[in-house]
């Protein structure tokens, strides 16, 4: 009669067991789908973004000689003539009205950092010149550098500033930057006919970015404003 009521027990224990599991498994389970994250659990923030705004080129950059230098909003297309520093150290001007020197001691354009540019903003016997509307560009005007090999870099206006040109940063002005820019400059202020020359410089910046220049940097799948 004990043995009888041992294998009674054992059996009823165990039934109780498998119960305990049984009720374990279900409660692992029900918390897995419920409680814990799954495939369609999203591991990003959740808001709508353009990814273009933050691509890169793919092709690298040309080697091939600047063409010229293109502003659509004012019909200029002016051809680049390469320019350094003179004797004195002071940096050498356009051979006229209508050509733009790029600074062969700056950045190459496509290249990253600071290419820096200049042209005349009026000329004698001519009237205004190439860079006669430098002082009227705005926040993402749309400016492009052609290349020889037919390679185009655009790049949309940043900030635009005048400065002195007795006490102007010229380090700071044509130095190089983290960022791929264009740096435009021409005269402004007042002329001193007695020198020749302008007091002041007008100075334009221009970011590069990638995408279409139709509408501009907004909506355009450009590089974001900082």
């Amino acid at each position: 009669m004990g043995t009888r009521w041992n294998k009674l027990s054992l059996v009823i224990m165990a039934a109780g067991l498998a119960s305990l599991v049984a009720a374990a498994a279900l409660f692992v389970l029900t918390l897995s789908n419920d409680e814990y994250s799954g495939p369609g659990t999203s591991t990003v923030i959740q808001e709508p973004i353009d990814p273009s705004i933050f691509a890169t080129p793919t092709v690298p950059p040309s080697d091939a000689p600047i063409a010229e230098i293109a502003i659509p909003k004012f019909e200029v297309e002016a051809p680049v003539v390469v320019r350094g520093v003179d004797a004195q150290g002071i940096m050498e001007t356009p051979d006229g009205p209508t050509d733009v020197a790029w600074y062969d001691f700056t950045a190459r354009p496509g290249f990253g950092s600071n290419a820096v540019f200049s042209g005349h903003v009026d000329y004698i016997n001519y009237g205004p010149a190439v860079f006669w509307h430098l002082k009227d560009l705005e926040a993402n005007d749309i400016i492009e550098v052609r290349l020889q090999d037919g390679t185009t870099y655009q790049y949309a206006v940043k900030e635009r500033e005048m400065v002195f040109a007795a006490n102007a940063d010229v380090g700071q002005i044509v130095g190089p930057t983290d960022a791929e820019i264009i740096t435009l400059i021409t005269c402004g202020g007042g002329f001193d006919p007695s020198v020749g020359q302008y007091d002041q410089r007008v100075i334009v910046r221009a970011q590069r970015f990638y995408g279409p220049a139709s509408g501009g940097p907004a909506g355009a799948g450009v590089a974001p404003t900082s």
